[in-house]
């Protein structure tokens, strides 16, 4: 009877008038566009053992192998601000309903937990399934612990989100512990694990991210301030988007675009310089990654919305290593990326005492110039050229992120 609600499931239409071609049509952060109510299917599964275990058995027989198994997340909700309002808003936008699993124990019928799902449409891209559980009172009278069952849906998932919101110390710190020793566990193949924190949460961003995560687990926290069920959804979508092109990024290096004339251009001397001056200058200690590196790194990025063009660019002199655009290249990339370049050492000139900044962010007019130093790359930054009314900055220095990981 698990099947009913953990099965695959055909989305019964796509919205009219989707957001964006991979995004829902819950895209704003107003939340007040929904009218309709969606429908609820509700069904009655009474348990013999462990709720836990039944999900698990499911799981090992359906869901062994995440690559192959539908795309699934994961909303852990402990304070139940978010998650009920994010599968509510989900299922009205997609025109879809919500399933809802009521587990009962069979001895006394006493209702242990229920476990909703919806389906997202994405227009060319696979729908997702979006699950949150609600442990009840019954669960604590069976001796089941409320986590084990939310654990044992994480456990399956693509990719889980915990939305922190208004939750005591201690009730946090039991909530990280009792997440990172589940990762730890065998049934654990969860491969990712957000956090939505409350603005001004540097400090438990930092906790989050020093905890002892399994090699194959990666964790991410995000601060934002929570206003509505779609500003939730959004940062939740933002980390499965970076999350499938980092998948993309394990593609074959023979499918990486050949590097276009730009890269090139980086052998050459900057202008007015002499051919021997370049030639006496001392080789970057990143100068031997090769071309095919830069690009698996660029290829991602370039495919980000608002972006014109996008380069591989040595911080000290300027030239460009490699480069990746959409439609016709800019003409002055090149002098762009010297330009910011020559912006930050300029800024390291004056302020010699403090580290070079890690990022120099210019805006004229429609566009915007943004120059970032790449994680675990001492002598190679990010240029990107982008359109300010689409681009998303937040989701590309989140994609920037990966870089350490590519790079090494």
């Amino acid at each position: 009877m698990l099947s009913s609600l953990f099965g695959d499931l055909v989305p019964r239409r796509l919205p009219a008038t989707p957001a964006s071609p991979t995004a829902p049509a819950v895209a704003t952060d107003g939340g007040t566009a929904l009218v309709r109510t969606p429908a609820v299917d509700s069904i009655d599964v009474v348990v013999d053992d462990s709720p836990t275990e039944a999900i698990r058995r499911h799981f090992h027989a359906h869901r062994q192998d995440l690559q192959r198994a539908s795309a699934m997340v994961t909303l852990l909700d402990p304070s139940r601000l978010w998650a009920p309002q994010v599968l509510q808003a989900l299922a009205a936008a997609g025109s879809q309903p919500v399933q809802r699993l009521n587990l009962r124990e069979r001895t006394s019928l006493r209702t242990l937990a229920v476990i909703e799902r919806t389906l997202v449409p994405r227009r060319g891209a696979p729908a997702l399934r979006v699950y949150q559980a609600d442990i009840r009172g019954g669960a604590s009278a069976a001796g089941v612990a409320p986590e084990e069952i939310t654990t044992a849906l994480a456990e399956g998932s693509q990719l889980t989100a915990v939305i922190v919101g208004a939750m005591q110390p201690h009730a946090l710190v039991a909530l990280l512990r009792a997440l990172v020793e589940a990762t730890h566990r065998p049934e654990w193949r969860c491969p990712q694990i957000v956090f939505i924190l409350p603005p001004a949460a540097a400090a438990l961003r930092q906790r989050i991210l020093a905890q002892d995560w399994p090699a194959g687990v990666t964790a991410h926290a995000l601060a934002d301030s929570l206003a509505s069920a779609a500003g939730v959804w959004n940062r939740v979508l933002e980390v499965w988007e970076a999350g499938q092109h980092r998948l993309a990024d394990t593609a074959p290096a023979a499918t990486a675009p050949v590097a276009d004339a730009s890269a090139a251009a980086a052998a050459q001397p900057p202008t007015g310089q002499p051919a021997d001056a370049a030639a006496a200058r001392p080789p970057a200690p990143d100068a031997g990654l090769p071309l095919v590196v830069l690009n698996r790194l660029l290829l991602p990025l370039a495919r980000s919305e608002g972006l014109l063009a996008c380069a591989i660019v040595d911080l000290d002199s300027g030239d460009l290593r490699a480069s990746q655009h959409n439609g016709e290249p800019p003409s002055d990339l090149h002098a762009l990326a010297e330009a910011m370049c020559a912006a930050r050492l300029a800024h390291q000139a004056v302020a010699p005492d403090e580290p070079a900044p890690d990022e120099v962010l210019v805006t004229t007019g429609t566009r915007q110039t943004l120059l970032r130093r790449l994680p675990g790359a001492a002598r190679l930054g990010f240029v990107a050229v982008l359109d300010r009314r689409r681009a998303n900055l937040t989701l590309l220095r989140f994609k920037l992120l990966d870089a350490e990981r590519i790079l090494g």
